[in-house]
């Protein structure tokens, strides 16, 4: 198994079937936001190759423990399926490579859209939490909109009665970080919810990103953030101005986005989940736009559990189910 790192041609080195949470300039942001050092370990077997990004962080006494990055990430393939001894080689190879580097566990939040639990299975754990939802771009046209909720059609209508339009472009960026940070006190969020300037400027620069922005008078009053990659928009952060909530332009937004991407030959528009990947208010919103559901699973892997325990000991309980536990 290769273990790479940013400065190695990893782009090059994932499957097919990838993201853009998989990229390396994502994750090369993730890095230069201390959130651990950035590998790839990708395993090539008979024309198949496995590689799955990850984040190093440090542990006393020369430990460490690997998370993902914030998003969708997991382990990315060339193929769709691959022959059970790929897999269980990937594993094995895995497991030697990580021991070897003293990491105690992996986190990971899997891909709803791409086959991953079948690749990590018998190591650890895929923890069920919850769904998200996606707009399938290949239906027609008429196919998609007759899944909308009937308050969501009449909500885009309204909005567009009103005179609001939607445009796309970086032009729009100091607006949107201003509603983005209003919209995630409003809701009270957690602080890894919170990004300073240079994180949205650093994200515009990676390319493959979008903002989508609702106008109405020459203001901003909601605004998209998305990615794009091998087919898939993928909905990243949004918000709403507060005197404009009734009005709910992120309606207009999202179909402006499904527009765009079927005219793009995108073939999914996928929304994400509620937050926590609870089915919350958000969730609710998101359903309104699709019938079509995706499970979402965490995968968490002990891979030295009595380090892990020792790293446990003499801590107070945290939070029920927080993986690790010594992190809680």
């Amino acid at each position: 198994m290769q273990m790479m790192t940013l400065n190695q041609p990893w782009g090059e080195a994932l499957g097919a079937r990838h993201d853009f949470y998989h990229l390396p300039g994502y994750h090369s942001l993730a890095e230069r936001r201390g959130e651990g050092a950035a590998r790839l370990f990708v395993h090539k077997e008979g024309g198949y190759s496995v590689a799955l990004p990850l984040l190093l962080r440090p542990l006393d006494g020369g430990l460490q423990d690997a998370t993902s990055v914030y998003g969708y990430a997991g382990p990315a393939a060339s193929h769709e399926e691959a022959p059970r001894a790929v897999l269980e080689n990937f594993r094995a190879a895995l497991r030697e490579t990580l021991a070897g580097l003293r990491v105690v566990t992996v986190f990971s939040r899997l891909h709803p859209l791409l086959r991953q639990r079948e690749i990590v299975a018998g190591l650890g754990d895929c923890v069920a939490g919850g769904n998200t939802i996606s707009i399938d771009l290949t239906l027609p046209e008429e196919a998609q909109r007759a899944q909308f909720r009937s308050d969501h059609k009449r909500g885009i209508n309204k909005a567009r009665r009103a005179g609001m339009t939607v445009a796309e472009g970086a032009e729009h960026l100091d607006a949107f970080i201003e509603i983005y940070t209003e919209t995630m006190r409003r809701v009270n969020a957690a602080g890894h919810y919170f990004f300073d300037r240079a994180y949205f400027e650093e994200l515009m620069a990676l390319g493959d990103v979008r903002l989508f922005a609702a106008l109405s008078g020459g203001e901003v009053t909601a605004g998209a953030l998305l990615f794009t990659c091998n087919g898939i928009v993928q909905y990243h952060l949004g918000g709403t101005r507060g005197k404009y909530l009734e009005l709910a332009p992120m309606k207009l937004v999202f179909e402006t986005v499904r527009l765009w991407a079927m005219e793009q030959g995108h073939t999914v528009f996928h929304l994400g989940g509620g937050v926590g990947s609870r089915e919350d208010s958000l969730f609710h919103f998101k359903a309104g736009f699709s019938d079509r559901r995706h499970p979402f699973f965490t995968w968490r892997w002990v891979i030295d559990q009595e380090a892990c325990d020792a790293l446990c000991a003499g801590k107070a309980g945290g939070a029920a189910g927080f993986f690790p536990p010594y992190r809680a």
